[in-house]
């Protein structure tokens, strides 16, 4: 391991010097990301203005392949995974990989079983379906969990990000968390599922280059991909093809790759989010073009987070942050190797915490589009008639 790196008294970086760090550099280019998505949000919402229900929740129904497939994507990768897929990987290695089958699967099942039904249906909400198979108690059911669920999983996603946030600068969570989310909530209930997606669109950007940002310093810092994948196999953590049937082992192969595939499916065929998308777009050909796109991004985005797992386990594998004291939780592991190889490129650390804090808003601005929209079909408009 790289000397830069090494994990003592005084190449450590301490909660104080990492807020000394985060200069106005980096507070610059985590407010240029709020501010884009502000604007972007004003620009749907006053210059664009959508007149009927279809074009603010659905964009008009014609809308194109490449935001919506980032969209998609994003709107399912949050700043939870983009930390906790590398402490995972960190942690126990790579038979988290896996999950590459799942989405394999995914897709095919997708696109020959959900896709073309939910697509000629142009159901504005999934839950609609429930009513035309079962009954209209089934549908109201479902819209109620749905709504529950999505009320209960959206602070998990910002206060997640917003922890990391605390460690580079210090500010509170209780302070960044109520920002960030007033920003996210006036895009999304000004520009409707049109602002959602470009959005979602700039935020990846975001997310993605600050992640390769940080696996080409690491890279340079341990060594070279080579020695990182050297030392990751002479610590017995390349595991791809655990195959031990047993089901109370902690991650196998058949755990993995079959649990994700159902995991995923919830979350992406079956998700009020995603077949909302699915419509957004003019033809079957494009939504299973928009499905293929999704899938290919989950793909890069799982492997550079596992990538940046590894990185992380050939930069402290004889000196584990944890074990030392120097973070308290694995998932702190992440945010601090950044604040060291970051040290002499100002603006990066900034990039990666507007990088974690975009998957968050991402997730979270979907989340709160489609919940509006389910709302809106499934008991609003019963009302207004």
């Amino acid at each position: 391991v790289a000397s830069a790196l090494t994990m003592n008294g005084t190449e450590s970086h301490s909660l104080a010097s990492a807020v000394m760090m985060f200069n106005w550099i980096e507070y610059s280019v985590f407010c240029s990301m709020l501010l884009l998505s502000l604007l972007i949000g004003i620009y749907f919402g006053y210059f664009k203005k959508q007149d009927t229900v279809a074009e603010y929740l659905l964009g008009g129904k014609k809308m194109g392949v490449f935001p919506v497939s980032m969209s998609l994507i994003f709107s399912h990768v949050s700043g939870i995974s983009i930390i906790g897929i590398p402490s995972e990987v960190y942690q126990f290695g790579t038979q988290y990989s896996a999950v590459f089958v799942s989405i394999v699967a995914l897709y095919f099942i997708s696109v020959n079983f959900f896709v073309p039904v939910f697509f000629h249906l142009q159901l504005n909400s999934i839950y609609e379906y429930f009513e035309l198979r079962f009954s209209k108690g089934t549908r109201t059911l479902a819209s109620l969990v749905f709504a529950f669920s999505l009320m209960t999983f959206i602070p998990v996603v910002i206060y997640v990000p917003a922890l990391a946030f605390n460690q580079v600068t210090g500010v509170s969570v209780h302070v960044i968390t109520p920002i960030v989310s007033l920003v996210c909530v006036f895009y999304t209930s000004f520009g409707g599922l049109k602002a959602v997606v470009w959005t979602d669109t700039l935020q990846s950007m975001f997310t993605l280059g600050s992640t390769i940002f940080v696996l080409i310093l690491g890279f340079l810092k341990v060594g070279g991909v080579s020695n990182v994948f050297r030392i990751n196999e002479e610590g017995s953590r390349l595991e791809l093809f655990n195959l031990d049937p047993n089901p109370f082992e902690r991650s196998t192969f058949w755990s993995v790759s079959i649990g994700l595939t159902f995991a995923w499916l919830s979350y992406m065929a079956l998700h009020p989010g995603s077949s909302q998308r699915f419509i957004a777009v003019a033809t079957l050909k494009e939504a299973k073009a928009v499905t293929l796109w999704a899938c290919v991004g989950y793909i890069v985005v799982k492997a550079l987070t596992i990538l940046v797992g590894l990185l992380l386990y050939a930069t402290y594998y004889d000196c584990d942050p944890v074990a030392v004291k120097i973070v308290q939780k694995p998932g702190q592991i992440l945010p601090n190797f950044v604040m060291q190889v970051s040290r002499d490129y100002p603006g990066l650390t900034g990039l990666f915490i507007s990088g974690v804090l975009s998957a968050a808003l991402s997730t979270m601005s979907a989340c709160l589009n489609t919940v509006s929209g389910t709302l809106y079909e499934d008991f609003v408009r019963f009302v207004l008639r």
